[in-house]
């Protein structure tokens, strides 16, 4: 029962780390055991689990007409979160810059201020630094802000038109 136990753990936390919104059905374990493993444990027919983090944090939307205004105000960053491919194809929002979704935690949270600099041609943010994330259609801007928030900047907006709706209004 134990060995069991611990294999489930296992699957729900390997599960955990790639399921976007905290939520996981324990179905996915259950598939993933043997039929004897599954016979241990009978619950699981029933459980689902919901994983919570420790605190509750409100993400801000940003709309086109503060994106607008943001181009303008060196004191925002706007941060493309697609990849350069896309980026390359299809254009990009002025006086943004681009830093993929993969690699949004290690950019902020890791690179230094002059690497940031060098790179990027603007300061690196700070926690209060004020970030809208956009990409495509709004949903990997709202994962890089989620990342964000974890590595605590304070002042995040996604952006949920992002780019489609960017280049509809024809800027």
């Amino acid at each position: 029962m134990f060995r069991c136990g611990r294999r489930i753990t296992q699957l729900i936390i390997r599960k955990s780390r790639t399921t976007s919104a905290g939520y996981l059905k324990l179905n996915y374990a259950r598939k993933q055991l043997s039929s004897n493993e599954y016979k241990a444990i009978p619950q699981l027919n029933a459980l689902s689990l919901r994983l919570y983090s420790e605190s509750k944090v409100e993400t801000k939307v940003a709309d086109y007409d503060e994106v607008v205004k943001a181009i303008s105000n060196n004191n925002i960053l706007l941060i493309d979160v697609r990849e350069p491919d896309e980026v390359k194809d299809h254009g990009h929002i002025p006086n943004s810059i681009n830093i993929p979704l993969g690699t949004i935690s290690t950019v902020l949270g890791e690179m230094s201020d002059k690497e940031f600099n060098k790179t990027y041609k603007r300061p690196k943010p700070n926690q209060n630094t004020e970030l809208i994330f956009y990409c495509m259609a709004g949903r990997r801007s709202a994962k890089a802000q989620e990342s964000a928030i974890n590595l605590g900047f304070k002042n995040t907006k996604n952006y949920q038109g992002s780019w489609t709706e960017w280049a509809s209004k024809g800027k």
